[in-house]
């Protein structure tokens, strides 16, 4: 692993896009791709289908493209940060499904995207996740919401927008319950791995 850090574990970070898992080189390898950012930067990116590993936790981050969601993944001695958009299909789809997690067992992660078929100039996206061999239902649907806030059209500047803020803020503020119920979990830690080593 390329990413060896003084302890000995690595991080690798990854990002949602085009139905794909995508790690950003600094220079072209044999497994990557070129791209040409919307600022016209030139990026090589390497693309996975999934991940599975165990989910550690989440939180929101600011950057450059606005606000994300941050997921933070262990398999064996290698951790994964997996950024998403906020706002989006792919969060919003993985946090409906998230509560129907085990959070002890591992996950795996699955981004998508396919063309809409009533209207092919779309696409619709979202990541579906799996355990033990088994599609993870989402907790909230259309039929039986169970407290999810509906999105809302709004007015912006003379045009009719969707808006997802409410939704969103219960989803974060559920996704927060999930990890909370484990950190307060009684353990039978016998001297293990010091929780402060881990690179988050």
């Amino acid at each position: 692993m390329a990413l060896q850090k003084s302890n000995g574990s690595s991080s690798i970070y990854l990002s949602v896009s085009d139905g794909s898992l995508v790690r950003t080189h600094k220079e072209a390898n044999q497994h990557t791709t070129q791209r040409i950012t919307k600022t016209g930067k030139l990026v090589h990116e390497e693309k996975f289908r999934d991940l599975t590993a165990l989910l550690l936790g989440l939180e929101t981050k600011e950057n450059d493209y606005g606000k994300q969601w941050v997921l933070k993944f262990k398999d064996g001695e290698d951790y994964y940060v997996i950024n998403m958009p906020y706002s989006s299909r792919y969060a919003s789809s993985f946090l409906k499904a998230l509560p129907n997690i085990d959070l002890t067992k591992e996950v795996r992660f699955m981004p998508w995207s396919m063309q809409d078929k009533n209207d092919v100039s779309k696409k619709i996206t979202g990541v579906s996740l799996y355990q033990l061999g088994e599609k993870v239902a989402p907790a909230y649907t259309k039929e039986s919401p169970n407290g999810l806030p509906q999105m809302q059209i709004l007015k912006v500047k003379g045009k009719e927008t969707w808006d997802d803020s409410a939704m969103m803020e219960f989803l974060e503020e559920k996704a927060k319950d999930c990890f909370a119920k484990i950190a307060h979990a009684p353990t039978n830690d016998e001297g293990g791995e010091d929780d402060s080593e881990v690179p988050f």
